[in-house]
């Protein structure tokens, strides 16, 4: 746990004590769990790009209550990365840099919301890994961490196939009428 430690070392430049200084952990941090972190934030930041990309996918197919859910799926990645960011941070660690994957073209609400579902699944089966192993070394605040993330992303896999199967369904109950010549 960080301690906040006053700069009291009689700095002269203005608002330099506004800053608060913290102590640097007495461990060295678990390099395969820095590893996990990293590659969580990598697939947030890729799987809110990808949402914001199915969303303005979506605007111009004029389907405007899939473009505000991919909106919301978007932001709430963005708040796994800032999770996800704090816990580096809290590790003595900042991100590298990330290499996210590119935005997968939809053509229809179908299609995008496939590709939200792979996305959705890619996160559950890091956090899954990463859940095992932290609780395995005894790592309690990246376990919840780990867990928590783990259930949200799980929610929101819940969420897309719903989605899904409402959009089949009204499909379904509402057929395109087929225009015949005869």
């Amino acid at each position: 746990m960080m301690r906040y430690q006053p700069n009291m070392q009689g700095n002269v430049m203005p608002g330099a004590a506004a800053y608060p200084q913290f102590e640097q952990p007495q461990t060295a941090p678990n390099t395969q769990i820095l590893g996990y972190l990293g590659r969580a934030l990598s697939l947030e930041f890729s799987a809110g790009q990808h949402y914001l990309a199915q969303a303005s996918l979506s605007k111009f197919r004029n389907e405007m209550q899939f473009a505000e859910s991919f909106v919301t799926l978007a932001n709430e990645e963005f708040q796994h990365a800032n999770l996800i960011t704090d816990r580096m941070v809290s590790q003595g660690a900042l991100p590298a840099g990330s290499i996210l994957s590119p935005a997968t073209p939809a053509n229809n609400v179908i299609e995008a919301l496939r590709t939200c579902e792979a996305r959705e699944l890619a996160l559950i089966q890091l956090y899954g890994e990463a859940s095992n192993y932290t609780m395995n070394v005894g790592a309690t605040e990246d376990h919840a961490l780990f867990s928590r993330l783990l259930e949200e992303e799980q929610s929101q896999l819940v969420r897309v196939q719903g989605w899904l199967e409402e959009y089949y369904q009204n499909l379904a109950n509402n057929p395109v009428p087929q225009r015949s010549f005869v």
